[in-house]
């Protein structure tokens, strides 16, 4: 009787390690299931988050603004020292033509002419390097046409527009020689 004990107490517990082992894989899916869904909600998440940032940091009226802003500044660093430069200038000539001691210092308008130089070529870079970096985002970072930095809408609505009063205007002709036609069969 001890082995049939035995053997029915195995075969419970057989049958429990059965069931806890089923329970510990559909426990094990759900857990999956969850960290799945978790991680593509984060995922989608981060890709909506990532989205709008790259929709803030390269619309066109914030990328206006700040090429407004950097290029405007190295103008007016070039505006003065052409200011600067001219009136050095001014300055040289005036004692050319009235201090006839024939020594006439250049290093003020040398100096002047340097930093205009300087100015001038900080400017040309600066605006060298927006315009490809914004034809770089226009390439990689915009999927669509009206996206792009420097997109105009009205200006492709009325392209439209053009093409559709050309096609109108070539029917219209057609429509009066067809007419003309059927006039002068009438005659």
């Amino acid at each position: 009787m001890k082995n049939k004990f035995d053997k029915s107490i195995l075969s419970d517990m057989k049958n429990d390690i059965k069931n806890n082992v089923q329970e510990i894989k559909s426990g094990a899916i759900d857990v999956k299931k969850n960290v799945k869904s978790k991680t593509e909600e984060l995922f989608d998440h981060t890709s909506s988050n990532f989205e709008q940032f790259k929709q803030f940091m390269f619309a066109p009226f914030l990328l206006t603004f700040v090429i407004s802003i950097v290029i405007g500044y190295n103008f007016s660093d070039v505006i003065k020292s052409l200011t600067s430069f001219l009136a050095n200038l001014i300055g040289y000539i005036w004692m050319w033509i009235f201090a006839f001691n024939g020594n006439h210092p250049t290093h003020t308008l040398e100096s002047s002419f340097v930093s205009l130089l300087q100015n001038s070529l900080t400017l040309f870079f600066i605006s060298y390097i927006v315009f490809y970096l914004i034809k770089t985002i226009n390439k990689y970072l915009k999927k669509n046409r009206e996206q792009q930095w420097g997109y105009d809408q009205a200006h492709e609505d009325a392209i439209k527009i053009q093409k559709l009063q050309e096609e109108n205007i070539k029917l219209q002709k057609q429509l009066i020689e067809k007419l003309d036609g059927l006039n002068n069969k009438e005659l």
